[in-house]
């Protein structure tokens, strides 16, 4: 497989009932020092304030706010609007 010289990248972060880490998780993917990035914040039916966090963020963010139905299908959905070359999972409590 061959990239192009300044690949897009993907950062996908699959979310449920982690309101607490959350905007960590999307604070560090957005200050990343590689210029060629998408954030995409992937809800999985989360009841705690999770999508008022994502909403802060929807100028800067790709939100997918979907009912729970399990991390397998979360990452699916993410992955079904990513567009760059290269695809980094992330999960909601990670920085």
């Amino acid at each position: 497989m061959t990239f192009s010289e300044n690949p897009i990248v993907d950062i996908i972060i699959n979310n449920y009932n982690y309101g607490r880490f959350l905007k960590d998780a999307i604070e560090s993917s957005l200050n990343q020092t590689y210029s060629s990035i998408n954030v995409i914040v992937v809800d999985d039916g989360s009841t705690d304030n999770s999508r008022e966090i994502i909403a802060k963020y929807s100028d800067e963010i790709t939100a997918v706010l979907k009912e729970n139905g399990g991390q397998g299908s979360a990452y699916n959905a993410g992955f079904s609007v990513a567009k760059g070359e290269i695809i980094i999972f992330l999960d909601s409590d990670d920085m």
